[in-house]
């Protein structure tokens, strides 16, 4: 089933899909998240009810800069990253998802649009081997680089799988909830634009946020970040086409308001180069 031949009629097959009780767990998944934590932070009700999705997650979660690490953690950036790792397992363990079922792309925290057009390349390869009917990603927001990452490399990953004529469909595309700036603050559990209407709005019950707070608690290591998120809600949106050569907003980008290295000038280059390199290699 091509889940995005018509925008309309797509959105809608989501909404009745998810509003089954219980859901159709045959339905083949995946996440693709940033950063072990961001699948947690917008889609854990879902990962119970598909005990079968894979989580990809497209960084190491260890950023070059220790001035970026919790305070209080005084490890190699090797260590750090495997403690994310750890976090990761225990964490999705409370959803059912064992560590087989979850996929590490290996780009370094803060670097992957450094890497686009690699990253782009295995996890077309593993789509490939999935071969998923939904694909859950970030938006295109400017919260964080990565999280810009994955929505830009989930986008060229299926339109490469597209452009191949292969024996099945290429997903369809969802995304989940990050955060972005809203007049220089930090927004969270919400989509920067969106009709109200075109979400699928999950909302937690107490066994639900129970269990949310349990994976939240495995991250120890990102608990002063964590505590910023919502719990009450989750929300899911049929992503839009994005133009990544523009920035996703008005005024500054969240990780400019915070004085990240990287620039949204500099991400959106890099971003054109990467979709440049695949309409070469496209023909």
């Amino acid at each position: 089933m091509n889940w995005l031949a018509d925008s309309k009629k797509s959105a809608q097959h989501v909404f009745e899909h998810f509003r089954r009780d219980p859901p159709d767990s045959s339905l083949r998944l995946a996440i693709l998240a940033a950063h072990a934590d961001d699948e947690t932070i917008g889609a854990s009700a879902l990962l119970p009810k598909f005990p079968n999705a894979a989580i990809v997650l497209l960084t190491d979660g260890a950023p070059r800069d220790t001035k970026l690490w919790p305070p209080d953690l005084h490890v190699t950036r090797e260590e750090y990253a495997e403690l994310r790792r750890r976090e990761a397992v225990r964490a999705l363990s409370h959803a059912g998802i064992g560590e087989k079922q979850i996929h590490w792309l290996g780009a370094i925290d803060q670097d992957a649009i450094f890497n686009a057009r690699d990253l782009t390349s295995r996890f077309a390869e593993l789509l490939r081997k999935l071969r998923l009917n939904l694909l859950i990603t970030h938006p295109y927001e400017g919260g964080h680089p990565d999280h810009d990452c994955a929505a830009l490399i989930s986008r060229l990953a299926i339109t490469m799988l597209s452009r191949e004529g292969s024996d099945f469909d290429a997903p369809g595309l969802l995304e989940m909830t990050s955060y972005h700036a809203r007049d220089e603050q930090c927004a969270t559990g919400e989509f920067l634009n969106s009709d109200p209407g075109s979400e699928i709005v999950f909302e937690l019950t107490e066994e639900d946020r129970e269990r949310k707070r349990q994976m939240m608690d495995e991250y120890k290591s990102q608990r002063l970040i964590l505590g910023n998120f919502p719990i009450a809600a989750e929300r899911l949106r049929v992503a839009p086409v994005h133009d990544f050569s523009r920035p996703p907003h008005e005024g500054k980008l969240w990780y400019e308001c915070i004085k990240w290295p990287m620039t949204g000038e500099r991400w959106r280059e890099l971003a054109a180069c990467a979709s440049a390199q695949q309409e070469c290699s496209c023909g």
